[in-house]
């Protein structure tokens, strides 16, 4: 081998030499042992032990019986928690955001149904292991882009492929409803007329989409085919038999009104994503039963006369009036900071029980997973976290541990790597 080569081969493995690993299948029992366990499903349980075996919850409790072939790990003094929950974002599919080449967040054109997130995400995305150091294991992952984004997938943020990834590939349908609010700015060239003209065409553009797929589905389930298989529609079959909901993003409150109008419409399971004016039609959002995604609590009001804390108290809001919800963040790399939305909405009326439970378990119902993760049960997949002190909290969320289908979970990042090398500076004597 030539000293290019050799060379080349030597940057290679340096460039590599930082990725992290997926976590090797669990090969024995593993006993969390003394923690203050946070069921969320039951609260919570002072002093306890959770047992795993072969990526499941065999045992959880105050007194259990621990396998002796066990690998025990103190948490004496530790919280224990359920895997955190991202239920609205974009992470695997977006790595640097000025660069067009790592962006595979959005298809060409209005309608694109069959675009499904789990096919494009990068599980070697340098994003993920900085948002997983902060508990966030599990996330919907949605495209982006158009009327119709495609189709949200419930991705576990550990593992090899995204056949083993995927928690559900098929886990919503997201749609972009058309915003009617109207701006005047020197820079705005339409007039609020020309603006509200174009958004009702898009409104009926978007309906017209959802007859014709509605008849195609009508037709599938009847056995009426012809030589014309639409892809499009194919995959939003099952958005019509009642089998995946459909993600409505939406913020202003007419907007918010007229989506759920849609959603009756066609008889859509729908989740509304956003929803900053969800306290002016609270009435409206309950009677359609429909669950809120909150889009970021650290956000400003949406005018000027509003409250500055309006978006920190929206998810008690929400609570009060007996609406199911969860709370989220957008893009990607600013998932990390998803445990300090909820506890910014606990620190302004929400309680704490149901700040952790907005992250967790309240998302995997909305995404049909709640059998599989959001709460510690028995049964349920052994996606956890360890962390010393209150993991809705910025000054002492540590976590210490993480698991995923009972597999432990690097906590490593580039960002941890380059603050333990930049400290390592100031522990060398320094020069004289």
């Amino acid at each position: 081998m030539t000293r290019i080569a050799l060379a080349l081969a030597a940057t290679a493995i340096v460039a590599h030499a930082h990725i992290e690993t997926p976590g090797s299948p669990q090969q024995k029992p593993i006993a969390l042992v003394g923690g203050r366990i946070h069921t969320v499903s039951r609260g919570t349980i002072e002093s306890g032990t959770v047992v795993f075996d072969r990526g499941k919850i065999v045992a959880v409790g105050a007194d259990v019986a621990i396998p002796p072939d066990a690998l025990r790990i103190d948490c004496r003094g530790k919280d224990i928690y359920p895997a955190l929950f991202a239920p609205h974002t974009n992470i695997g599919l977006i790595e640097i955001e000025a660069v067009r080449a790592t962006r595979d967040v959005a298809e060409v054109g209005q309608f694109n149904p069959n675009a499904r997130a789990d096919v494009a995400y990068n599980p070697d995305s340098e994003v993920i292991p900085t948002v997983r150091s902060n508990g966030i294991l599990l996330a919907a992952v949605c495209p982006d882009g158009g009327l119709v984004s495609g189709i949200a997938s419930v991705m576990q943020l550990d593992g090899w492929t995204r056949e083993d990834i995927a928690l559900r590939s098929r886990a919503a349908l997201v749609v972009n409803f058309p915003s009617l609010a109207t701006y005047r700015a020197p820079w705005i060239r339409r007039s609020p007329q020309e603006q509200r003209r174009d958004a009702e065409r898009q409104i009926e553009a978007l309906y017209d989409f959802f007859r014709q797929a509605q008849m195609y589905a009508r037709a599938a389930s009847a056995g009426v085919t012809d030589d014309k298989r639409d892809i499009r529609f194919e995959a939003m079959r099952a958005v019509f038999d009642g089998t995946m909901p459909v993600m409505i993003r939406c913020w202003e409150y007419k907007q918010i009104l007229r989506a759920i109008e849609f959603a009756r419409h066609f008889g859509l399971r729908a989740i509304l994503v956003g929803c900053s004016d969800a306290w002016r039609c609270l009435d409206e959002i309950k009677q359609s039963g429909f669950p809120v995604i909150v889009g970021r609590v650290h956000s400003l009001p949406m005018r000027d006369e509003e409250p500055y804390d309006l978006p920190y108290r929206l998810p008690a809001i929400l609570d009060s009036a007996g609406i199911r919800f969860a709370i989220g963040d957008a893009g990607f790399w600013q998932q990390r900071n998803l445990p300090f939305q909820a506890g910014t909405a606990a620190a302004f009326g929400l309680s704490h029980d149901a700040a952790l439970r907005a992250v967790t378990l309240s998302p995997a119902e909305i995404f049909g997973v709640a059998d599989r993760v959001g709460s510690i049960d028995v049964g349920k997949d052994a996606t956890l976290i360890v962390s010393r002190g209150d993991v809705l909290d910025a000054l002492t969320n540590r976590i210490e541990y993480a698991f995923v289908q009972g597999r432990r979970v690097s906590l490593e990042s580039k960002q941890s790597r380059l603050a333990e090398k930049y400290r390592t500076r100031y522990r060398q004597p320094a020069e004289r």
